[in-house]
């Protein structure tokens, strides 16, 4: 089995904020996140049917690199900022 691990995250953006501030901070996140040492891929994807559901696809080297993305100062940041909530997060990995 390989160490890389796929992150598939179902986010729910805030409606209280306006949705293309939203959007913004999510894409910042996503790049952010490819900085991150161990993060292979990030990228947002948003549903033309529901406007408030994006989908995040991350890649990652390892646990360790996933542990350390949690402790990051820029998605301790996105948390906060309460943008949007999680509402599913599904991890998986090749055989």
């Amino acid at each position: 089995m390989s160490d890389t691990i796929f992150v598939t995250a179902e986010l729910k953006m805030n409606a209280d904020k306006p949705r293309q501030q939203v959007v913004e901070a999510i894409e910042q996140f996503c790049l952010d996140m490819q900085s991150e040492a161990g993060c292979l891929q990030a990228s947002a994807t948003y549903d033309s049917k529901d406007p408030q559901r994006v989908i995040l696809w991350e890649r990652y080297e390892n646990r360790i690199a996933i542990e350390a993305h949690f402790a990051m100062p820029h998605t301790q940041a996105f948390i906060a900022a309460e943008m949007a909530e999680l509402v599913q997060a599904f991890e998986t990995q090749v055989q």
